[in-house]
């Protein structure tokens, strides 16, 4: 298995209020280091974050499949893991390539993983893992689910991940656009866990985080890497 803990990987734009597929990031180095991460090119498989919703999952992995070929990247097979076939689990992510653990609502998503075992089914996988967002979040051991709004309050932060890494991330981090109910959120949780702030564009892969990175505990944030840098993580 390779991961990488991602907040955004590019792939999307928008042109008159469309999303529209354009090549994975090249900065700090992205698409190259998960081309080559991919070991053969047998499936890619997208595992949703919005499991009873075949319509958007169906078009994501259109989407995802467009993106891809642009990055000069196509599979044998591409399949979306939703609640359409999740009782096939098992040949679903057989002779996996390439897997996304999508973006999305992180509690939604978490109880989707949980639901189907998906922990167990994945650990062993030999596979290149991209989590995004809320599937990065979702890689951790245990999970820290910060509260975006107030309305987030009262659902759990703590939760249990798919253990196939310890390290924990916040996408999108930007303190100056981050809200206060989260930031404290965060600084508080930060006494108990190092917490990696991830902005656009930088993620982890191999305890290295490629690009602009804040560690963030016992309350304090601390700039560990810019652009174009590589620094180790632990």
């Amino acid at each position: 298995m390779r991961l990488f803990l991602a907040s955004n990987i590019g792939g999307i734009k928008k042109e008159n209020g469309k999303k529209v597929p354009v090549s994975f990031f090249e900065n700090n180095n992205f698409l190259k280091n998960m081309k080559e991460s991919i070991n053969d090119y047998d499936k890619f498989v997208i595992i949703a974050s919005d499991a009873d919703n075949y319509e958007q999952n169906d078009y994501y992995l259109k989407l995802d499949m467009d993106v891809l070929a642009m990055s000069g990247i196509n599979f044998k097979e591409n399949v979306v893991l939703d609640n359409r076939n999740k009782d096939d689990i098992v040949n679903v992510l057989k002779t996996s390539s390439l897997i996304f653990l999508s973006g999305g609502d992180t509690l939604k998503q978490n109880i989707f993983f949980n639901e189907i075992n998906l922990k167990e089914y994945i650990k062993n996988i030999d596979a290149c893992i991209v989590g995004i967002s809320a599937g990065a979040i979702n890689s951790a051991k245990i999970v820290f689910n910060s509260p975006e709004e107030e309305k987030d309050l009262t659902n759990p932060s703590i939760l249990e991940g798919l253990d196939l890494t310890t390290i924990n991330v916040e996408p999108h981090f930007d303190c100056d656009k981050i809200s206060k109910i989260q930031m404290d959120a965060i600084l508080k949780e930060s006494n108990n866990r190092v917490i990696y702030g991830l902005p656009d564009k930088s993620y982890i892969f191999n305890n290295k985080v490629y690009g602009k990175c804040y560690r963030v505990y016992k309350e304090n944030i601390e700039l560990i890497s810019n652009d174009d840098e590589a620094v180790e993580v632990y």
